[in-house]
Parts: C-alpha cells; structure tokens; sequence
C-alpha cells in the first residue's frame, strides 16, 4: 500500500501566522494524534537557525505543534543537537541562549529545550545497526529515550548533501557530535592556492584545528581533517574545492543510517513535515541572510519519512519545471539518500498526495 503524503497549499510571502493555523489543520487532517499516547515525552525537533540566518521556521509555527501536542496529552519539548562547526550552538549553554535570541523561549513556545546530545555533544547512545557503512551509530541520548518524535524540516539545498528535508533534520539533526563526525569523515577538502588570501576564516571556523595558515596560502591537514565542508561554507573567495565523489555518496547514505537508527523502536510514533517555504540553494546553518530562490509552496506532512521526501522534491520540480536542487548543486545527486533510505526499510518512494484545503 502507497503511503500517504498530505500537501497544504501556502501563498508566497504568506505570514507566519497563517503558517502556525495550516500546520495545526494539517496535524488533525493527517489523524497524526494517533502517535500520542497520555504522558508520552514527545521530541518536537526543528532547527533554530544560525545567527544572521532568516529562512529558518519561526517560533509560532513550532508552538502551532506543541500546542496539539499538549491537546493530545502528551509532554511536548523542543530537541536540538550541538553543531560540529564553531559558533553560536557548538555547546547546549549558547545553543539555547541562541534558541531565546531566535523568539523561541517558554512563554512564546509552551515547551522547554533540551539539547539532546549535552552540554558539549558527549551525552550519546551507541545504537546497534548493522548497515552497510555504518554497524553502530551515535544519537542524542534525549532523542533515543523520547517516546514520540515530531519532526518540522525547512526544505533547503545542502552543501554536502544537495538537498536537506525530513531525512537529515533527524538523521545528522538528532545525532551526537560523535556521529555527526562519522557522517562527515572521508570527505577532505583542497585548497585553490591562488585563490586564497589567508584571512584566517576557515581556520578559525574548523572544529577539529585542521587549518593552519602558511605564508601564501591556508593548509589543511588531511590526517586532522573530518569532512565536515565547514571551510567551504565559510570561504568568501571560492578558494576551498571539495572533490564530490563517493565521498558525499556515503554522506547521505549515512544520514540516511542515521535516521534509521533514531527512528528504531519508533514504530507508528514518529511524525513528518517539510516546509516548502523561503527555498534557498543554502541550509539554515548559513549565517547570512538569504533571499528565497522558490516561491513559497506549501507544507508536506507523513509519516514516512522516504515518501515525504519524494513528494517534495516531485512538487518542487512540478512547479519549477526544473530540478531545483540539481541546479544548485550540480555535481550532486542528492537522490541518493532518497533512494538508499528506501533500501535499507526507512520507507517507500510510492505515495499518494492527498490535498488538504
């Protein structure tokens, strides 16, 4: 049997409002109540976005969820994992005091925040999975004791993936520090010697001191080096290359593990919702205020997570007449997790859309 992806339209430049009242109508339209039962802890799973950033989902449409959460009996709280990356959410203390800065505190959301993987990324379970990359797995220990997760993706392009949606919010999202490390590993990065102009950015945003800055030009250090494309992200001379083989590859096919071992256990309590709103060729944890390159679409809504993605990436080249994500990162198949996550039983690429509104 296909499964179902429900779709709410939205108009461009729709307020935020309007968003927070569609995905309320969206959750009961879905029976998505289903996966809570009284006092289950529900992990409600977003991102907060980086400082500077303005694409990420806002505080009332997460408060729209926890709100039905609540209505459901269920505990509702926010889970979020410490980036790989320096920066403002690198450890839980600035991950929440950064949260807050973002609107999303208590009394504007209902629900406290939990980093789920501690204060420096260290509180992580070992989960056994058997894959082809991957035997175990490090998640958020928060995240593997929940007992429902509800996941709100702002659908972006990705840098290392192609695309991010439902698949990487919960499997690079909810993983410790330790598994974002396993994710990222094997792909090194080059640097275009005559383009660079040792300003010492790329060294001062690596998280493992693989960048030292030599006379004329920034050295990495491949045996020091995880993978992790921050240097290419924050490069504002193009002077960082990234050979993109079978290294992404295994990136997304490990994201797509990932999932597949956060979601263990998790049987008909997991919850799904991709935002097709403020698209960019760029994710939310890009510190730079991006205009959006799609108009604003609508909102997706499963409960499996293959199918999900599937739909959003048909409705988007439906619309646009052309594979955005493709376009913007043209040396990436970003398919690949959608279709490896298929084959490892995290879903199915058959679907039927449903239309709601």
């Amino acid at each position: 049997m296909k499964s179902k992806v429900y779709f709410m339209k939205t108009e461009h430049g729709e307020d935020v409002s309007s968003h927070a009242q569609k995905i309320s109508r969206l959750f009961d339209f879905a029976g998505f109540k289903d996966a809570i039962d009284k006092n289950d802890m529900v992990a409600v799973k977003t991102s907060f976005g980086e400082k500077g950033n303005i694409g990420h989902l806002k505080p009332p449409i997460v408060k729209a969820v926890v709100d039905k959460v609540k209505e459901y009996r269920g505990k509702p709280f926010l889970i979020e994992t410490n980036t790989l990356y320096a920066g403002s959410r690198a450890n839980a203390v600035d991950h929440i005091s950064h949260a807050y800065e973002h609107g999303f505190r208590y009394e504007n959301i209902g629900a406290p925040i939990l980093i789920g993987d501690g204060l420096w990324g260290e509180h992580d379970v070992q989960v056994e999975i058997n894959q082809k990359l991957c035997k175990y797995a490090y998640v958020a220990g928060i995240a593997r004791a929940a007992n429902v997760i509800i996941s709100i993706a702002h659908v972006t392009g990705h840098m290392m993936a192609g695309m991010g949606a439902t698949l990487k919010n919960i499997g690079m999202g909810l993983s410790s520090r330790g598994g974002k490390l396993a994710q990222h590993s094997g792909v090194i990065p080059q640097i275009l010697k005559k383009r660079c102009s040792t300003c010492g950015v790329c060294g001062r945003w690596c998280p493992v001191g693989a960048i030292k800055m030599g006379e004329r030009y920034a050295i990495i250090d491949p045996r020091i080096c995880v993978g992790c494309g921050e240097c290419l992200a924050v490069c504002q001379f193009d002077a960082v290359e990234i050979s993109w083989d079978e290294s992404t590859v295994n990136l997304q096919k490990k994201v797509a593990e990932y999932c597949l071992a956060i979601l263990k256990g998790k049987a008909g309590k997991t919850v799904f919702f991709n935002f097709l709103t403020h698209i960019t060729r760029h994710c939310d944890c890009m510190d730079t205020a991006y205009d959006p390159e799609i108009a604003d679409i609508g909102i997706m809504a499963s409960c499996d997570p293959v199918a999900i993605e599937k739909a959003t990436t048909d409705i988007i080249q439906e619309r646009m007449g052309t594979d955005f994500f493709k376009d913007a990162w043209p040396d990436i198949d970003y398919t690949i997790q959608i279709r490896y996550a298929q084959e490892i039983g995290l879903g199915s690429m058959e679907y039927e859309l449903v239309v709601y509104g």
